[in-house]
């Protein structure tokens, strides 16, 4: 059975229970209002820091843009080469080595003794170097290195690091150079810290203590002058943000130094600090990071630095300007001083070692990054790596240019340059009324590789860019005459005792009467091919130029190196083409080299800026121009050009090496040359107006002192190597009036190269007879190696030797 259900009575509501059940049905609106906002809030907290989130993930503790530096050769010590330690120290002074403390040799110092040398060698890198490191032990013998040894083991040879010639900067003029913070002292993190941020490794990134004294310093200021930035905020702010002083800025800067210490460890953000930091300026060049700071402020790497130098870096990040060593000592002395007593403070360094640091001097000087040595050179560098390398921009690319120079020979060059042209200018009332366009222009280069060791383009780069080694075309004038008796002896026409005749000479050429005329318009009947060069004689050239072939000598220049216009004219005998200096240059190291003409370059390799070699074209490979005999025979030529001829005042100068060489005067005297070498350098110097108006001088009175006092001034101990003539050549004694095979009879005797096909066989017709014998017709070049010269042989066997003055002018040939 059903019952019908029984509904329940409902009870009256209370007002008490209607107000309840109100304030339930509100918290549930309100909470889902308190929800929607809270997820609306959150939303727009992570739209707001969310590009600031993204914006600290592209962090790199090193930074990737650096300058491209171009790099002088790399010194290279061997067993064996002449070399003593005084000269090694002054290498090692230029690349600001310091004599070595108590304490002992660190990298970057060395120590002198007796006749041995210790050097901590830094590291570097370079295509054809060692590395560097390792504590390096020279010693020395007779003039000589006579032992090398590293790190105890021996070596035969060992290299020091290249000097820096020029960098590429930016348009942010921005010098860096990136240190890993394993490779920089604790004195400097130390130093950096007690300056800036004692409690960077204790703190999250923000500092409450600095941020209320700084807000309190700001609110009585009225506005905002204080930060109280960690050096993770300090980071931030110079990645990210801009020097702005609002609080808006600062909210930024807190919520990356945040970001950056949830996402990265201390020791990242304490090296990507001290890489970024702004520490003044050398030139105009702005000094990024700690690496840069040691190299700019004390002209060495940063793991050199020592507690002083770490303190005054600390101390400068505040304001490197009004903490400047050099424009303000006492504020940087003060601040310095304050540095060292925060270390001693924190208990980071004793009292002791703080007060030797604060006795230490400040930087005296400032070590330019921006300034370009060897300028004329450093551009030349540039179109060598456009040409070989394809590289057309350097700016910023990290670039490692390693050149060929030579930094010690190249400050001599241009010393020799300089005080040349200003002793002529004392010396010609002329010359100094046309100062600005009376220039001057050296180069050397190694005769068997073709590096090129000096490069002086001009007195004075600043006032003038043009190159006067590689762009100027000049008159080479007698200097050329070295490449007509080289045609000759190649062909085969003549030997330096072949007899030429000093007459007047009229050529018709090119429609027009052509008269050659030697410089004293006089002339000295038949003279030997020898003479000819000594005395720079005109006419004798002229007539073995037409007896050669004319074209056979412009085939010979162009194999020797000679690229610019030459015609087959009678007057190229004489130099009238105009040659750019750096190709008569090489056409001398083609013979100082047997013959073989040299890849003249400026670049040995360079590398990316991941350390890598760049692929280029490689340098052409040497050629033969000459046979070893006719490039000797010519040798000898030259060296009596400098012996009895017109370059022997280097002798009176007191350069009495083996060496060779030429004096070159073109029409009016507007060019004055002399090109010489030895067996291991070639050098060119060239004297003259840039308008090519006459000067008041010769060859020998103006490019020859200048070519002496550098061959002096790099003149290795011992001297220059000896030039020792090939296989295929023989000395032997002729008369000089005849050519002919010398008897004792002779009066005179000359020692003659000939090639061993070629000696004379006849004996000496003037003064022979049925009992007259040639004098040894078998003298080898090398006959004395103790006097050193041919002129020391016959000094020894005759008791003088033959002088200019001596001579006689021979008749003509039987």
């Amino acid at each position: 059975m059903n019952l019908p259900s029984r509904r329940k009575k409902k009870r009256p509501r209370t007002p008490l229970g209607t107000l309840t059940l109100l304030l339930r049905r509100r918290d549930h609106l309100l909470a889902r209002i308190f929800a929607g906002a809270g997820v609306v809030a959150l939303a727009v907290l992570v739209w707001s820091i969310w590009p600031y989130w993204q914006l600290s993930g592209d962090f790199r503790t090193l930074p990737e843009r650096q300058p491209s530096r171009l790099y002088a050769r790399s010194f290279r010590l061997a067993a064996g080469q002449p070399l003593d330690p005084a000269a090694l120290a002054g290498r090692l002074a230029a690349l600001a080595y310091r004599p070595a403390e108590r304490s002992g040799l660190v990298p970057g110092t060395y120590q002198l003794r007796d006749g041995q040398v210790s050097v901590a060698r830094r590291r570097f890198r370079g295509p054809l170097a060692d590395g560097g490191g390792g504590l390096l032990v020279a010693d020395f013998r007779g003039g000589k290195l006579a032992r090398l040894a590293l790190d105890e083991r021996p070596v035969a040879e060992a290299w020091l690091e290249p000097e820096l010639l020029a960098t590429w900067y930016g348009p942010d003029l921005m010098e860096r150079r990136p240190a890993p913070l394993d490779e920089i002292p604790n004195e400097v993190v130390r130093a950096v810290l007690a300056a800036e941020d004692a409690a960077f490794f204790e703190h999250p990134g923000l500092s409450p203590s600095g941020i209320a004294r700084a807000l309190w310093t700001n609110l009585r200021g009225g506005e905002v002058r204080q930060g109280g930035s960690t050096i993770t905020q300090q980071l931030a702010k110079n990645l990210y943000l801009t020097s702005e002083r609002t609080m808006s800025r600062k909210v930024r800067e807190a919520m990356l130094a945040v970001f950056l210490e949830l996402r990265y460890s201390k020791e990242q953000i304490l090296e990507a600090y001290l890489n970024q930091i702004f520490w003044g300026r050398s030139g105009s060049a702005n000094i990024l990071g700690v690496g840069a700071a040691a190299h700019a402020w004390f002209g060495k790497p940063v793991g050199e630095l020592d507690l002083a130098e770490a303190a005054l870096l600390g101390a400068m990040i505040k304001s490197p300007i009004d903490y400047s060593p050099l424009r303000h000592p006492q504020a940087a002395l003060k601040r310095r001083a304050f540095v060292l007593d925060r270390l001693v403070e924190l208990g980071w360094v004793e009292r002791i070692a703080a007060d030797q640091a604060r006795a230490r001097p400040l930087p005296d000087r400032d070590v330019p990054l921006t300034r370009r040595r060897a300028p004329y050179y450093v551009d030349a560098v540039e179109g060598e790596l456009r040409r070989r390398f394809g590289i057309r921009e350097l700016a910023d690319r990290g670039l490692a240019v390693f050149g060929t120079l030579d930094a010690v020979d190249q400050a001599a060059a241009e010393a020799a340059v300089s005080e040349g042209l200003a002793g002529l200018a004392e010396r010609s009332s002329r010359v100094r009324e046309k100062s600005d366009q009376f220039q001057g222009a050296l180069a050397s280069i190694e005769p068997g590789s073709g590096a090129v060791r000096a490069w002086v383009g001009g007195r004075d780069y600043a006032a003038s860019q043009f190159d006067r080694i590689g762009q100027a075309r000049r008159q080479a004038g007698s200097a050329f005459k070295p490449l007509v008796f080289a045609a000759a002896f190649e062909a085969g026409v003549a030997t330096p005792a072949t007899l030429l005749e000093d007459a007047p000479l009229e050529l018709v050429s090119g429609g027009k009467a052509w008269v050659p005329a030697n410089d004293d318009d006089q002339f000295r009947g038949w003279v030997t091919a020898r003479t000819a060069v000594e005395q720079s004689l005109n006419v004798p050239t002229a007539r073995l130029a037409l007896q050669t072939g004319l074209q056979r000598v412009v085939d010979t220049a162009r194999a020797c190196g000679i690229t610019t216009r030459l015609a087959a004219v009678p007057s190229i005998a004489l130099g009238a083409f105009e040659v750019a200096p750096i190709e008569l240059l090489t056409a001398y190291a083609t013979i100082a080299n047997r013959g073989v003409r040299p890849p003249v370059h400026l670049v040995e390799a360079v590398l990316d800026d991941g350390g890598e070699p760049l692929a280029g074209e490689g340098l052409p490979a040497p050629a033969t121009a000459l046979s070893p005999a006719s490039a000797y025979l010519v040798t000898t030529l030259l060296q009596g050009v400098l012996d009895y001829g017109t370059g022997r005042q280097a002798r009176a100068l007191g350069l009495g090496d083996s060496l060779a060489g030429k004096t070159g005067t073109s029409n009016q005297r507007r060019d004055n040359w002399f090109v010489g070498f030895s067996a291991d350098r070639a050098t060119l110097v060239w004297v003259g107006f840039d308008d090519d108006s006459p000067t008041p001088f010769s060859g020998s009175r103006a490019a020859l002192p200048i070519w002496t006092k550098f061959l002096l001034a790099v003149r290795p101990p011992g001297g220059y190597t000896r030039i020792t003539p090939p296989q295929g050549v023989r000395v032997v004694l002729i008369d000089p009036a005849t050519g002919e095979l010398a008897t004792d009879r002779c009066p005179e005797v000359l020692a003659e190269a000939f090639p061993t096909d070629r000696i004379p066989d006849r004996v000496c017709h003037e003064h022979g007879g049925w009992f007259a014998q040639p004098i040894d017709p078998g003298v080898r070049a090398d006959k004395d190696e103790k006097e050193g010269s041919l002129r020391g042989w016959l000094r020894k066997v005759f008791g003088r030797e033959r002088g200019p003055d001596d001579r006689p002018s021979p008749g003509p040939p039987p």
